[in-house]
């Protein structure tokens, strides 16, 4: 038999949590008033080396991302439970597997929704913007709680982008400033991702 087994570390924990009914998932709410905000510890510096992007072309890449202020982790983390026992979080993901682009449409996956993004410019180039797993992470919210969310991350130093938003279509659209860098539909790229 062979076993294959991802080349990254996985590690498992447990504890104990005050109620499970709180718990974030990736699960969007399409045809619901919600925005998507990407939350940036990378700060625009879209590093792709040793990403699995750079895996699938068998390359190594340059400057990997790394956690350049560990002070950002802190507040990250103290925010998101701000946020979470506030309710004001709709769906979560984290975006250290394959990037901006793998996270949001693994939210769309599990909602069976479709998505219109705009991700923020930058120096970066638009793969490295698509697929770098810099840390952070995709959070949905309801836009009646922008202003309540906005100053939550701010008191904790976390950069932040809103991004767009979920939606009943099948059509997943991404752009960047005037290009288009990704369109299509969900359920092909579903079947695409299906099979690796």
């Amino acid at each position: 038999h062979a076993v294959v087994a991802p080349l990254s570390l996985i590690v498992s924990a447990f504890a104990p949590v005050s109620d499970v009914r709180s718990t974030l998932t990736p699960e969007l709410h399409p045809g619901e008033d919600t925005e998507l905000l990407l939350l940036d510890l990378g700060r625009g510096r879209n590093r792709l080396g040793a990403s699995a992007l750079c895996q699938v072309y068998g390359a190594i890449g340059h400057g990997a991302p790394d956690l350049d202020d560990p002070k950002l982790l802190i507040g990250f983390f103290e925010a998101l439970q701000a946020l979470q026992k506030a309710g004001l979080v709709r769906a979560y993901h984290d975006r250290s597997d394959g990037g901006v682009f793998v996270t949001l449409v693994e939210m769309a996956f599990a909602a069976g929704a479709g998505l219109q993004i705009e991700l923020p410019a930058g120096d970066s180039s638009d793969v490295a913007a698509l697929f770098s797993e810099e840390l952070g992470a995709v959070l949905e919210i309801d836009e009646s709680a922008r202003e309540s969310v906005s100053v939550v991350l701010q008191a904790h130093g976390v950069p932040y982008h809103p991004i767009g938003r979920p939606t009943r279509e099948q059509a997943i659209v991404i752009r960047r400033g005037e290009r288009t860098l990704f369109e299509g539909e969900r359920s092909a790229l579903r079947g695409v991702w299906s099979e690796t």
